[in-house]
């Protein structure tokens, strides 16, 4: 008989087939259609997706506890320091950089600590301004041979030193920079070569041909506002092609020779030249001091003949014999003088030396 003190009635199947199970009906049933997701299901669903993304699965109670609620928040934050982190750059001493506000340029900042927008919006480009960078050419056959404006060819090689001085300019306006600095000091080059005769390049006009290919190329930079500098071209070989290169070595050391005696020649006149001024200045002044010596004396003998004349006017007679006597002391002054006396008489002799007097006198 079937226990009628089970709190559900019936356990089993009764006469009509009913059952008294208070979650309905089961078992058997379940090949019937869908069933509808139990409890149990959702907790599992719940457990998967949090062991996915980091969870640590449904505390004691069946819900998720508060660690599976901060992951995102967690997230969130760690994205925030990174996009702080992306305003803030340096710029090294040898640099400078451009700000750019979505792939437009905005500013150029200088060396230092710099801000700037996060980065989707503003982006940075860095390059190293200060350094000399260097470019040499030549090398090869289409490089280094250049046609002269004497119709020779000359073999060379250079070098370029240049740097950037307006970042903007370097990275906006010309596609690549280096390659156009190249292809400009080749075309400049080849120009002033092509204005200059071969033995003034291999010779004395070297300098020259660099200073002019600096400038010229400086021009043309300029003119493409290509934002560089070009701080020095250096010349490094200029040479005739090599099957006349010593036939061109003769020629050089030729004219160095010549050069050599030139110079000597010079320091030789530069040497004599003074001496001969100088001894031309001396002649000139004894001239113009024998000069004046000379047109003293006579102007005074003149004015001495005036007072005589105008004395003898005044007193011929005695005036010619005063005239006379001065004139016989003048002649007779330095004279052997023999005084001799045809009156002395006989016994005596009329001779009497007055020379050999002075001098027994001047001894004694």
């Amino acid at each position: 008989m079937p226990d009628n003190n089970s709190p559900w009635g019936s356990g089993g199947k009764g006469s009509g087939g009913r059952n008294n199970s208070p979650w309905g009906s089961g078992g058997n049933r379940g090949n019937q259609g869908g069933r509808k997701p139990q409890q149990g299901d959702l907790d599992n669903v719940i457990k998967g997706f949090k062991n996915k993304f980091g969870g640590r699965g449904p505390v004691q109670g069946g819900s998720g506890g508060p660690s599976g609620r901060g992951m995102p928040a967690v997230i969130i934050g760690a994205g925030i320091i990174l996009l702080l982190l992306s305003c803030v750059y340096t710029v090294d001493q040898q640099e400078e950089a451009v700000v750019l506000r979505f792939g437009e340029y905005q500013r150029t900042a200088p060396s230092g600590l710099n801000f700037k927008m996060p980065t989707p919006i503003e982006t940075v480009m860095k390059r190293k301004t200060r350094e000399v960078q260097k470019i040499d050419i030549g090398g090869t056959v289409a490089a280094s041979e250049m046609l002269t404006g004497d119709e020779n060819i000359v073999d060379i090689d250079f070098s370029v030193l240049w740097r950037i001085n307006n970042l903007e300019n370097y990275l906006f306006n010309v596609d690549d920079t280096d390659t156009a600095v190249k292809a400009v000091a080749e075309s400049a080059m080849r120009e002033i070569i092509g204005k200059s005769n071969l033995e003034d390049i291999i010779t004395t006009e070297r300098l020259k041909v660099t200073t002019d290919v600096k400038d010229l190329m400086q021009a043309t930079l300029d003119e493409y506002e290509a934002g560089v500098v070009i701080v020095e071209v250096q010349l490094q070989k200029a040479d005739p092609p090599g099957e006349v290169v010593e036939a061109f070595r003769d020629v050089v050391n030729a004219a160095q020779d010549a050069e050599t005696v030139i110079n000597q020649a010079t320091e030789y006149a530069n040497k004599i030249i003074p001496e001969a001024e100088g001894t031309a200045a001396k002649i000139i002044q004894d001239a113009e001091a024998y000069q004046g010596r000379v047109t003293a004396e006579a102007n005074g003998e003149a004015e001495r003949f005036r007072l005589i004349f105008k004395e003898y006017k005044a007193a011929p007679r005695v005036t010619r014999q005063r005239m006379y006597l001065e004139t016989i002391e003048e002649v007779y002054e330095n004279s052997e003088k023999l005084v001799l006396d045809n009156d002395a008489g006989s016994g005596v002799v009329p001779y009497l030396s007055l020379d050999e007097l002075k001098r027994k006198a001047g001894a004694q």
